[in-house]
């Protein structure tokens, strides 16, 4: 099975001001950002980890550091500028939305955004000695949430993940990487036997690297090299053919392309916001972004961010410009191969394929087990039943069999 447009090459801008090569009478009309939380420590230390001792470390595991709360901070501070001219100074929760993933180092990144974006001004300022404001941040739990975590159980995509590894291209994979997985197995004391468990190995060594802690002999050997192509790689996985990837990132782009109705629309009952943040993590940013044909397959790095504007120009068309930051500047892409100035209209076309409803979700998930398993489940059902009716009846006539057997009052005994 090939890949889902693995390789397509982002469009980049030649010069970072053609990005913004909009008329003078064109209006932005409407911004969605989602961005990866900032820099963290290990999730968890491998068995073997020369580093795992906790009191190494500035905050506990799989937490945003003080680095990363100044990632996010200058990030809020970048989007303040960029968007000084559409979004007021002054905060109101007309005007943005902003949702996290609820994990701590997400939820934090965005209250870090936020301290960047919006500083109080004018009647903002409610303590004349703090430089900060509370601004809601909102987030469900991660097993209910498909739209932003995307981890709610969905029997059907499991059964297509499985699928895809019983490919021969991911049999041949598994072959190629045999000796590698072994190693890092060995040596780590981990159990490493996908890319998914590479990927886990490979981003601790990459922190470990950052906060200058000497690698074990072992692991120069492999990383980053022969480690980070595989752990590239591994984020293509979840979106690796459409049927996944609508799955694991459907909700999202129906959410957006409802959002962006919205604001195109006058006088209807649910009023959209000028700007939509959501906090995720890595894997949201490259689920997205291959889902959107966009993506070089790379470990997206902190603060990584897609950035979707809608325009509007004078004579009323709409279009969406979309962007990606991993580095100083933003650079802006064709989503699904439309225009880089994509009119609305041809957005929603390119994303029909892919953009699901939550209830039409819902629905496809559930009826993702082949009927096989009905019957099975249908069977093992039936036959507990059938246990259970058989055990009743046979209690029932012990009993009854006891009553009919009672000692009567009058009753006499032979020796």
């Amino acid at each position: 099975m090939s890949v889902f447009s693995l390789f397509n090459v982002v469009a980049i801008c030649a010069l970072v001001s053609l990005c913004f090569e909009n008329s003078s009478a064109d209006e932005l009309n409407g911004v969605v950002v989602v961005f990866r939380h900032g820099d963290r420590t290990p999730i968890r230390p491998y068995p073997t980890d020369p580093y795992g001792n906790r009191s190494l470390w500035p905050v506990d595991y799989g937490m945003l550091t003080n680095i990363g709360k100044m990632n996010h901070f200058k990030l809020g501070q970048w989007l303040r500028q960029r968007y000084s001219q559409f979004l007021p100074e002054v905060y109101s929760e007309r005007d943005i939305y902003v949702r996290s993933t609820d994990v701590d180092r997400t939820l934090m990144s965005a209250s870090a955004n936020l301290a960047g974006l919006y500083p109080p001004v004018k009647t903002d300022i409610w303590n004349p000695d703090l430089q900060w404001q509370p601004i809601p941040i909102h987030t469900i739990p991660e097993s209910m949430d498909p739209v932003l975590a995307a981890k709610k159980e969905c029997p059907k995509f499991n059964r297509l993940e499985k699928e895809l590894f019983k490919t021969q291209y991911f049999k041949n994979l598994s072959h190629q990487l045999h000796d590698l997985y072994a190693y890092v197995t060995k040596y780590s004391g981990d159990s490493i036997h996908d890319l998914k468990s590479l990927e886990y190995l490979y981003s601790t060594l990459f922190i470990e690297s950052n906060y200058n802690f000497t690698l074990p002999e072992w692991a120069k050997g492999v990383f980053p090299d022969k480690l980070k192509p595989w752990a590239s790689l591994s984020f293509v996985v979840p979106t690796w053919t459409e049927e996944m990837a609508r799955l694991k990132t459907g909700p999202f782009f129906n959410e957006l392309i409802g959002y962006f109705r919205n604001r195109t629309q006058k006088n209807v009952q649910y009023y959209a916001p000028k700007f939509l943040m959501y906090s995720a993590h890595d894997t949201t940013i490259a689920n997205l972004l291959n889902t959107m044909e966009a993506f070089e397959p790379h470990p997206p790095p902190y603060t990584a961010t897609i950035i979707f504007e809608l325009w509007r120009t004078q004579n009323g068309t709409d279009f969406v410009q979309t962007f990606y930051k991993n580095t100083t500047e933003p650079r802006q892409f064709a989503a699904k191969g439309c225009n880089l100035n994509c009119l609305l209209p041809d957005f929603e076309s390119k994303l029909k394929s892919i953009s699901i409803p939550l209830d039409q979700w819902e629905s496809e998930c559930q009826s993702g087990w082949p009927f096989i398993y009905y019957l099975m489940l249908g069977g093992m059902v039936s036959t507990i039943l059938c246990i259970s009716c058989i055990v009743s009846l046979a209690v029932y006539r012990l009993k009854r069999k006891s009553e009919l057997y009672m000692q009567l009052p009058n009753e006499e005994y032979y020796a």
